[in-house]
């Protein structure tokens, strides 16, 4: 091997090292910032790790890249279940376990957010019809009440507007628009009887002057 192959086989080496720390990297500021949301780090880590690969990834797999025990695993995967992360998938002649990333995971998380705000509202209207509460009880409730209204109303604002974005993406691109003017010729052209070309007459070609003259 040359210097210069040497030289190559060094930088892509270098190159991969680097792209595995910066992964790891994601999935670990992934990890804390799920976990300053309430979530699990765990939780946070496999987060990261079906953003960056999708899936399926077999549950013995999950288990040695997170290098945690198979119950905290097991634990963890129900929970981004339940959020509607991540699913469970079926592998055919495979007996273990196979979790993907969901498609359009976070419009779920948005709508059962929306969902449980909605739901907050309706028990709180519950509670004040059958129960009579002093003043104060009744404002904190109605503040309670009006947060989770405009939450709600907020979110779906949004989940609309990700799913136009969305949509649009997925869309094929549209060709670029004739100006009006080009549009008239174009149709002006279309419409406008071709005529047939008059065939091209032959003149015939006049005596050279060079000839003598007959005496």
């Amino acid at each position: 091997m040359t210097q210069q192959d040497k030289a190559k086989a060094a930088s892509a080496a270098k190159k991969a090292h680097e792209a595995l720390e910066a992964r790891e990297l994601f999935i670990e500021r992934n990890a804390i910032q799920a976990e300053t949301s309430g979530l699990p780090r765990i939780a946070g880590r496999l987060i990261g790790i079906f953003l960056l690969d999708g899936g399926p990834i077999s549950f013995a797999e999950l288990a040695e890249r997170m290098q945690a025990s198979r119950a905290s695993v097991s634990t963890n995967t129900r929970l981004l279940e339940r959020l509607g992360i991540i699913e469970r998938v079926a592998m055919r002649g495979e007996r273990q376990d196979f979790f993907s990333l969901r498609a359009n995971p976070f419009l779920i998380v948005l709508e059962q957010s929306i969902a449980d705000c909605q739901r907050f509202t309706t028990y709180v209207d519950e509670l004040l019809a059958a129960s009579p509460l002093s003043a104060d009880a009744t404002a904190r409730l109605k503040q309670a009440q009006d947060f989770h209204a405009v939450t709600a109303q907020t979110l779906q604002e949004l989940l609309a507007k990700l799913a136009e974005r969305q949509k649009q993406a997925a869309a094929p691109p549209v060709p670029a628009r004739r100006s009006a003017r080009a549009e008239r010729a174009a149709a002006a052209a279309a419409t406008t009887p071709k005529m047939p070309k008059a065939p091209k007459v032959r003149q015939a070609r006049a005596p050279s002057s060079s000839r003598k003259a007959p005496d």
